[in-house]
């Protein structure tokens, strides 16, 4: 679903926002206006949270506020991330979260997989934590090798899985 279309319903306009989150959590800011269409579509398709309203009613000059509040409807929308301060923790912990969005079904495998190994795993470097989803996306490289998986969506939410289990949550901030 593009941004420009109107969700249906409620659970496809919050798909709509945890795919603005899937890049918000690595820094990569969506633009204040996008957020705040976001939040207008889903409370038209009865996303109905205190800070989905918010953001859906901030005027021109009050787009300063959409970030803050964006990061509040992450949270009353139950996929809110809130890393270690720990820079590697904190990277494990984003790894961690993408692989829960694929195997929760709220994340492209193949996108989530990319995630994962281009922003996490090439800067952490070879660790047994990411070994499942750089081993599953090395065997997708050799299409041709004995390797390569029939289903790759199913092979790569597999990946994700073994990575959940190798990955404790994050502890919670005291």
């Amino acid at each position: 679903m593009t941004t420009r279309e109107a969700p249906a319903t409620a659970a496809e306009a919050v798909q709509e926002l945890r795919e603005i989150a899937h890049g918000w959590v690595d820094g990569r800011r969506a633009d204040p206006d996008l957020l705040i269409r976001a939040a207008l579509r889903a409370l038209v398709a009865g996303v109905d949270t205190p800070s989905v309203v918010l953001l859906a009613a901030l005027f021109r000059g009050e787009e300063d506020q959409a970030p803050e509040l964006f990061g509040q409807v992450m949270d009353e929308l139950g996929f809110g991330f809130h890393p270690p301060k720990d820079y590697w923790e904190g990277r494990l912990a984003l790894a961690r979260w993408w692989a829960a969005e694929i195997a929760g079904g709220w994340l492209d495998p193949v996108e989530g997989a990319a995630l994962i190994v281009e922003d996490v795993a090439e800067a952490y470097g070879k660790c047994e934590e990411l070994a499942p989803m750089v081993d599953a996306m090395v065997a997708l490289m050799d299409p041709v090798g004995a390797a390569y998986p029939d289903d790759v969506p199913a092979h790569l939410t597999r990946a994700a899985r073994e990575l959940l289990a190798r990955i404790p949550p994050p502890s919670a901030p005291l």
